[in-house]
């Protein structure tokens, strides 16, 4: 990270020295005193690099060198020296970022992975060039490797977004000779991806019968953006059971089209589109029943196992049985303009007895929905310590809750603002953060609207 370069070091140490380097872009210092943390060289944000309008030598910066030198002996930004450093956008950024309230030291972390966390998949897509790929395309890898269809065609689709299945242009392209590299199923023109599942004549005529798709209209397309397509119009099908039978009747057509192809090429069949449409009958049929049978078992099993909800979530610390318990409920705000990129946010949190004493709402710097819902109930916790033995917060904001339940961390974003809500926290007897619906914060959330909007 310090660009030092090993003297008299062993070949295998410079290999390991090598491999580190090779991550170095997608590394940063994560944020905890601020006292190793150079502000000109070191990046300590995962997105951005917050970089110093002037250089070391210029006469503002005197003194300020690290990022411990932002911060006051009160544990808090020093404002005057930020604006004055920083380009407006940044220093919003860095008044964002929460400076823990106990001794911290800075840390290394991996900007490519929302807990800040190395994980060897992103790395793999981080040396391929493809981190951005990964995380723009993260939300639909994970609703398809939870899609309810069979292991097998998750696998089988899996190659084809890799462009792995063995089609006669991979083949030639793996110098495999004796190839004709012919279509299996109209003998005309070459064997793609493209041209084997979409713009072959006869897989058209497919298509056509079998969903009613018109596969000519994405001929411009690869063939991993037109299967993609498709799987997040499915996606936003407001009838679900509609939707599931339409990727399994997609997914069978695709596998109906490679098994047809494998019987021509290995057991020397007859082009046949009749076998086609029977094998994707028989694959959907067999399918819609497999989900089903799941389905069932899964309800049973449910029914069985205390299974968490994530709309009932509870952290709590100590036992309730303790007096003068009070019940207090918290909400962020939190905006972006689009038109000029800046973020306004609010917090606020209420004691349902409408004591006017017991109430809060101020505007404040972050970036991000869940952080601000994060600031809230820290704001609350602070200006509630002391004042009662037990408090029970309700927050409409699960992610948050799931973060203080794991101790490991899950959202770098938010990581150093839990760790100081665990901590406040054991200042009182007994604590419980509790998930509630949206209905029920209302009297903070009014609050909290009516700070951002002043």
């Amino acid at each position: 990270m310090d660009n030092e370069t090993p003297k008299n070091s062993s070949f295998a140490f410079r290999i390991l020295f090598g491999a580190c380097r090779a991550f170095k872009e997608g590394l940063f210092k994560r944020f905890g005193n601020g006292r190793s943390i150079n502000i000109d060289s070191d990046r300590w944000h995962p997105n951005i690099h917050l970089k110093p309008n002037f250089p070391e030598n210029h006469a503002s910066r005197a003194q300020v060198a690290r990022v411990s030198d932002l911060i006051d002996h009160n544990k808090r930004w020093r404002p005057s020296i930020i604006w004055n450093l920083f380009p407006a956008a940044e220093a919003r950024e860095i008044f964002a970022t929460h400076i823990p309230q106990h001794e911290t030291e800075d840390e290394i972390g991996w900007s490519h992975t929302k807990s800040g966390n190395f994980i060897v998949k992103s790395g793999y897509w981080f040396l391929n060039g493809e981190a951005t790929n990964l995380v723009s395309n993260s939300s639909f890898w994970n609703q398809f490797w939870k899609s309810n269809i069979f292991p097998k065609w998750k696998h089988f689709l899996w190659k084809i977004f890799n462009n792995a299945l063995p089609t006669t242009d991979n083949l030639t392209r793996r110098k495999i000779k004796g190839i004709n590299v012919t279509c299996r199923l109209c003998n005309k023109k070459s064997e793609s991806l493209e041209h084997l599942f979409r713009d072959c004549h006869i897989v058209q005529r497919i298509w056509s019968c079998s969903l009613g798709i018109v596969a000519s209209n994405g001929i411009n397309l690869p063939i991993q953006e037109w299967i993609k397509n498709f799987f997040e119009l499915v996606q936003k099908k407001k009838k679900k059971e509609e939707g599931m039978s339409m990727e399994i009747d997609f997914v069978s057509t695709l596998w109906g089209i490679w098994i047809h192809r494998n019987e021509v090429t290995f057991k020397g069949m007859s082009t046949n589109p009749e076998r086609i449409m029977s094998i994707i009958k028989e694959h959907s049929l067999r399918a819609g029943k497999e989900r089903r049978n799941r389905k069932e078992i899964t309800g049973l099993r449910d029914q069985c196992l205390e299974v968490e909800d994530p709309r009932h979530l509870e952290w709590s610390i100590g036992k309730e049985a303790v007096d003068n318990v009070k019940t207090i409920v918290v909400d962020g705000a939190w905006k972006k303009n689009v038109r000029t990129n800046q973020c306004q946010a609010a917090i606020a949190w209420k004691n349902l007895n409408n004591d006017p004493r017991e109430e809060s709402a101020t505007k404040i710097f972050a970036n991000s929905a869940v952080q601000t819902e994060a600031y809230a109930v820290l704001k609350a916790i602070s200006d509630m310590e002391w004042r009662s033995a037990g408090l029970i917060i309700k927050s409409d904001n699960s992610e948050v809750i799931m973060a203080l339940k794991n101790k490991l961390g899950t959202n770098q974003n938010i990581d150093n603002i839990i760790r100081d809500i665990r901590r406040k926290a054991n200042s009182f007897l007994y604590i419980s953060c509790i998930k509630v619906s949206r209905e029920e914060v209302k009297l903070a959330h009014n609050l909290a609207i009516s700070a951002r909007m002043s």
